[in-house]
């Protein structure tokens, strides 16, 4: 009886440890693009919802002109609408990726948007410190966001900033997928 519930025990934990792994790993780099051209860029908020201090907050710009859309959309063979960039955002601190984990400053990724963020997603409080937050990037920094690793299409600024909320978790749960774009 009792090395048939150890078995069981093994058996369980196998087949759970991939699923409680999942919080702590970085989702695969992509090798392939989803099928059809992008979707239309969402239709810009009259007005961010508000935010505390602690707050995970995700906001998506578009920082698509006409000659990169046209210029994508040669080269992928679809029509692309738009070039979503993410930030995300916690505690007055700013990051994003382009090669390197970075910290940035909203008003430049604005400027270079052309205009405020398309949307603000507040993902609630953090419970992470920032000593705690700063050794996560670094660590991200250095596995699964190195400038290696960078690629335009397929492990750029939206697919870390998706990375990063989903390692702050709001009080209470996890970020989860966001909405879809």
């Amino acid at each position: 009886m009792r090395a048939s519930s150890s078995r069981a025990a093994r058996v369980l934990v196998w087949l759970l440890l991939p699923e409680l792994a999942i919080g702590l790993a970085a989702r695969p780099k992509l090798t392939s693009a989803r099928e059809g051209g992008s979707l239309a860029p969402p239709p810009r908020e009259a007005s961010p919802p508000p935010c505390s201090a602690r707050d995970v907050v995700v906001r998506v710009f578009d920082i698509g002109t006409p000659g990169l859309c046209k210029t994508l959309s040669l080269i992928t063979q679809k029509d692309v609408l738009w070039f979503p960039k993410m930030t995300v955002s916690l505690g007055g601190r700013t990051w994003s990726y382009d090669g390197e984990v970075e910290r940035t400053v909203p008003q430049i990724v604005e400027n270079a948007a052309g205009g405020p963020p398309l949307l603000t997603l507040n993902l609630g409080p953090a419970e992470l410190s920032d000593g705690e937050i700063d050794a996560l990037l670094d660590e991200m920094g250095s596995t699964d966001y190195t400038p290696a690793e960078y690629d335009f299409f397929y492990r750029n600024c939206n697919h870390f900033c998706t990375d990063l909320a989903d390692r702050l978790p709001p009080r209470g749960g996890g970020g989860g997928d966001p909405p879809p774009l």
